[in-house]
């Protein structure tokens, strides 16, 4: 059902908490689908990009910017391990062979030095347009030099007024040359690509708590002394709350994700930074809070006010959204669109962390994202910002390494990127990083071919925060080892499209090897389950943990005839389901590939559900449904320390739909070949559409086994039924299932 915006009053804190949502009821989750909400600027995306940049630099300025943004408003961050680095100058250049002689005019973002055929035919000492350049016809060669002191460097060019971003090359030293990047989202024809393309959304209040000394009458606030009221926006974002006072004293705000947080006034236990008061006087005033990540904030005075109705002034991503799913069931709907609205909430350039806790990307949690976000949003630039991040700088070494296995994650994201979106040019352009990376690796294993927490890093290895069974984080655990092989795989793959044999034999060696080791070392041939590793110690910790057998089915490893097994295994593990971390998304890709459907959507059910059923809007980073209300927010040893909206954490939901109930593959060796393989469980019926490179399949599932598929052209798609009979469709078109 549609939200409704209304005012409650209530006398006792213990019925201020939201009412559960009911399981019966359709809930809009995300603001840009919420009829309540004012959109004010509306997502608008260009067909193609115009400013173009060197490959990985504007993620690396851009997370620049997002430290210095989550300095000013976050209380404890902590940023481990080294990243690419921001480069002042970069080097455009591009072969053209005209009709004609014809103008090429152009902007850039710094000061600007032309060449034509290699002679100086302009140089412009600032930001901003140059003049215009003849090129003269037939063949010529054109290069810019950009040094932009204040941020990224980058290029504009229209050539016989056409924007010209295609086939640029672009270099960091002029010896080194890449495929430039671009975006039709970042550096649209009007703004640089550090200016954030965000869109406002104002939110009203879904409810007002007066709860001490105050009433709301006639669309009015009256706080009287040392009174105050709870205001509850439903959604939680970033943005800054708004409203007018005129009174006696002074007002002062406290924001938060949970209503335990904002009526907290200790300043020991704030996530974000206090607000200052705001003295009030008999004239009526405007006051506009600082940007924080809210859904509830406490307002009081200590003497005696008259406020409007606040309204929440968000920040959003423009996005369209590029699937969709529907089905009978209101609690399936409900958990699908409170992951996506978790997911697009903590999308800001990147799929960032915690939006309050440290609004910072993360290499894990921007991989794990994108599994989601690149069908749900199709955000290729988003995306890839996060993959660079993953990566390490140019030339990487043991002491860039801050957490061993976080690397480790690029590889994956971008084996994903290009099965997704098709772009060859895209792993071109980040070759010699991949590279890099893998040779890095290469260097850090043992003589078993293990890398052990002493390869680098203070953090030790991170799989994710659910970690009560191990593996030890400093030890040589048996996932990280998995991860290894299937970068190896992966960079195997890689080097064959990049027609370099020579080096796809050598990974793929060095991965048989390794598979070998890890058999013989963590194969526990009675259980049929892979042991947690090695301790820092070198003792063989021979419990089980969910992290290396998830590992295991996604990079193809884990014996098939095995799991049945396994996954009457993974709910004995104590403390699986309530205690649940950002790598589950990782974890329900191999549920779907197993094909274990059922199984998946239970535990969303138990774990994901009750959190929506306790009243939340998105989804957090590491909860458990079976602790006290306190603990589920505390975090770090924190009592707010927990992140309630951790956008990896939308990402098992979309999974569970895309994978699970529609049965979407995709073939490794043939990527315009497609499977569905559906599965209903109980559901009468499920529509659901998802984009692919080719363009868009709609699915419109019954019961009854009556159904419809529509494909795009370009695509060969297998249709198996719950019967195991298969069905194939090359033809663009609706067809009969």
């Amino acid at each position: 059902m549609k939200r409704k915006k209304f005012i409650i009053c209530l006398a006792t804190f213990s019925a201020l908490l939201p009412a559960p949502a009911l399981p019966s009821r359709d809930i809009q989750y995300s603001p840009l689908l919420d009829p309540a909400v004012t959109i004010y600027k509306a997502p608008a995306r260009a067909a193609a990009g115009e400013y173009i940049w060197h490959p990985g630099q504007l993620s690396a300025h851009l997370q620049q910017k997002r430290r210095a943004e989550s300095a000013a408003r976050c209380v404890n961050v902590g940023y481990p391990g080294k990243f690419y680095a921001p480069s002042s100058k970069t080097l455009f250049r591009k072969e053209m062979i005209l009709p004609s002689e014809t103008i090429a005019e152009w902007t850039s973002t710094g000061a600007a030095k032309v060449f034509l055929d290699g002679a100086p035919v302009a140089d412009t000492p600032a930001p901003g347009a140059g003049n215009p350049i003849k090129l003269p016809k037939g063949k010529s060669i054109l290069l810019f030099e950009i040094e932009s002191a204040a941020g990224l460097p980058a290029l504009k060019i229209t050539i016989g007024n056409q924007p010209s971003a295609d086939g640029w090359q672009s270099s960091l030293d002029g010896a080194g040359w890449n495929f430039a990047e671009t975006s039709p989202v970042f550096g649209a024809a009007d703004k640089t690509p550090l200016a954030d393309p965000e869109m406002t959304a104002l939110i009203n209040p879904a409810s007002i708590a007066p709860l001490r000394n105050a009433v709301v009458e006639n669309g009015k606030i009256i706080i009287r002394k040392n009174g105050y009221v709870l205001v509850d926006f439903f959604h939680l974002e970033v943005g800054r709350v708004s409203f007018t006072a005129k009174g006696k004293g002074s007002i002062t705000a406290f924001v938060g994700e949970s209503p335990e947080e904002a009526l907290n006034e200790n300043p020991k236990n704030f996530e974000q930074r206090p607000i200052e008061q705001y003295t009030l006087s008999d004239i009526e005033k405007q006051i506009t809070l600082p940007e924080r990540a809210v859904r509830y904030i406490k307002i009081t005075c200590d003497g005696e006010c008259e406020i409007t109705m606040p309204a929440l002034a968000a920040r959003l991503w423009p996005v369209d959204f590029q699937m969709s799913f529907e089905c009978d069931d209101a609690r399936m709907n409900n958990i699908w669109r409170a992951s996506v609205a978790s997911l697009h909430t903590g999308m800001h350039g990147f799929y960032l962390d915690g939006i309050k806790r440290d609004y910072l990307p993360w290499s894990m949690d921007a991989v794990v994202s994108a599994l989601g976000g690149d069908y749900v949003f199709s955000d290729k630039q988003v995306s890839l910002n996060g993959l660079s991040v993953a990566m390490l700088p140019l030339n990487p070494e043991k002491a860039d390494l801050g957490i061993p296995d976080y690397p480790l994650h690029a590889l994956v994201g971008f084996s994903h990127h290009y099965k997704r979106y098709g772009d060859f040019n895209t792993i071109l352009s980040y070759r010699d990083r991949i590279e890099q990376l893998l040779r890095l690796y290469e260097t850090l294993q043992d003589e078993r071919g293990f890398v052990s927490a002493a390869a680098g890093g203070t953090w030790g290895f991170v799989p994710g925060w659910s970690t009560r069974q191990g593996p030890d984080q400093f030890g040589a655990p048996a996932y990280a080892q998995i991860m290894l092989y299937y970068n190896y795989i992966i960079g195997a793959g890689f080097c064959e499209k990049w027609g370099d044999k020579k080096s796809a034999q050598h990974w793929q060696s060095k991965a048989e090897t390794l598979r070998e080791s890890i058999f013989k070392c963590f194969w526990d041939e009675t259980r049929g389950l892979f042991l947690n590793g090695y301790t820092q110690k070198g003792n063989l910790d021979t419990r089980i943990s969910h992290h290396a057998q998830f590992w295991a089915v996604l990079a193809g490893i884990f014996p098939e005839n095995r799991y049945a097994g396994l996954f009457a295994a993974l709910p004995e593990i104590p403390g699986y389901r309530d205690d649940v971390s950002y790598e589950k998304g990782y974890e329900f890709l191999a549920y779907a590939k197993a094909r274990r459907v059922r199984e998946m959507w239970e535990f969303l059910f138990a774990v994901f559900g009750d959190w929506l059923d306790q009243g939340h809007s998105r989804v957090p980073e590491n909860f458990s449904y079976k602790k006290t209300s306190d603990g589920q927010l505390a975090f770090y040893k924190r009592p707010f320390g927990l992140s309630l909206c951790h956008g990896a954490n939308g990402v098992p939901g979309i999974v569970a739909v895309l994978h699970g109930l529609a049965g979407f593959g995709q073939s490794d060796t043939q990527p315009n070949h497609y499977t569905i393989q559906p599965d209903l469980m109980d559901l009468q019926w499920a529509d659901i559409g998802f984009p692919v490179k080719e363009g868009k399949i709609t699915l419109k599932l019954s019961r009854d086994g009556a159904g419809v598929l529509e494909i795009p052209a370009g695509c060969h798609v297998d249709y198996i039924n719950k019967n195991g009979e298969k069905k194939s469709f090359a033809k663009k078109g609706t067809h009969r299932l």
